[in-house]
């Protein structure tokens, strides 16, 4: 749901004089007091060297889609209302009616902390007709009227500020219960920064200012679990079968009844587990995960190279299931999980396991 809330504000930018392309970018979508604006990089709109600075309206190309893979359409321009070089960024009025409702929670901040996750999309260079999302946290706090965010969740710039390019302009995000505040806009990309995953990013203040919106303080809630959820992204899988490849490693013979009501109760609680939210259950699945961890390691030692029975294998998925059933008793006096029984604990583990996390051989075992 958040991501496509982000995709909506989301919005290509390409220059085009004399029918030649010559610059490209990403801007964010806003409602601000008067109407709808684009804000985006100053340099994504004039050049990097100011080249372009008698660029014209109909020489800027802002277009949008409904939805991931969709078609463009253009969105007409009205006038830039205001710009400022030196910060980076550009403030446009555009032209939109009817999606009001898109934009009802999106809010405009500058307080947050540092490590606050951030998430951001844009339209790569690389791959100029799709947008590509990426999460983020808070390097520094706002100094100078910029701040710096890094790349989390393994992402990174393999080719540095090339993998970055076309990037500057996107919004920078904190999700945060339930609602989405939009934070800074992301500046140029350039040479060492790119390879360490670092990104400098404008505040949002001044652009808030221009186009009318307060500024709202973000009260993070520390009883949600963001440091599991934060972990859980973090984990670079390595096993990538599936709960029936897993069974069929350790068990060729493995009862063909029994996996069909193990599949039908992992499809059952995604069915159920679907409405709780990303960052919960992200949180709920690292800390079973990591108190699994130690369960399989004793297992496999003790297992090791053996043809497992059917029997072993579902006391296995008990065992994992008592310790998650454990874990999130023990971490709910610290976080507010969603209520949870024994039965989607134990569905929880299954998705573990048919996600590439758990198994029932070495090969679910991670180092770190």
């Amino acid at each position: 749901m958040n991501e496509a809330i982000l995709s909506n504000l989301c919005v290509r930018i390409t220059i085009i004089i004399n029918n030649k392309e010559v610059n490209h970018g990403t801007g964010t979508l806003v409602k601000g007091k008067e109407g709808f604006f684009v804000i985006t990089a100053h340099h994504c709109i004039y050049g990097d060297k100011n080249e372009y600075e008698n660029v014209n309206i109909g020489e800027i190309i802002i277009e949008k889609q409904t939805a991931f893979n969709a078609p463009f359409y253009r969105i007409e321009i009205d006038r830039i209302t205001a710009s400022n070089p030196n910060d980076d960024w550009v403030i446009i009025k555009v032209k939109l009616q009817n999606e009001d409702e898109l934009y009802a929670n999106v809010m405009v901040s500058n307080s947050f902390n540092i490590n606050n996750p951030v998430h951001f999309l844009g339209f790569q260079f690389v791959n100029r007709e799709e947008y590509r999302s990426f999460k983020s946290r808070v390097l520094n706090e706002i100094s100078g009227k910029e701040f710096r965010i890094t790349l989390a969740d393994q992402d990174n710039f393999k080719g540095g500020a090339d993998d970055a390019k076309g990037l500057s302009g996107s919004g920078a995000f904190i999700l945060n219960d339930g609602r989405i505040y939009l934070v800074g806009l992301l500046k140029k990309v350039k040479g060492d920064e790119a390879f360490n995953n670092d990104i400098k990013c404008c505040a949002i203040t001044d652009i808030a200012h221009e186009i009318g919106l307060d500024l709202m303080d973000i009260k993070i809630d520390n009883s949600i679990d963001n440091w599991g959820s934060d972990q859980f992204g973090e984990i670079i899988v390595t096993d990538v079968r599936d709960l029936i490849e897993k069974i069929k490693a350790v068990n060729s013979s493995f009862s063909q009844t029994r996996i069909d009501r193990l599949c039908r109760q992992l499809a059952l609680g995604k069915s159920e587990l679907a409405n709780i939210f990303e960052r919960d259950m992200s949180a709920i699945k690292y800390r079973i995960f990591e108190e699994c961890q130690e369960v399989l390691e004793n297992f496999v030692e003790e297992n090791s190279g053996a043809v497992l029975s059917n029997n072993q294998i579902e006391d296995l998925i008990g065992s994992f299931t008592n310790k998650g059933i454990e874990i999130i008793r023990v971490k709910s006096k610290r976080y507010r999980y969603p209520n949870l029984d024994d039965n989607l604990i134990r569905q929880i583990v299954l998705d573990l396991i048919n996600e590439c996390y758990l198994s029932f051989d070495k090969q679910g075992i991670y180092e770190n």
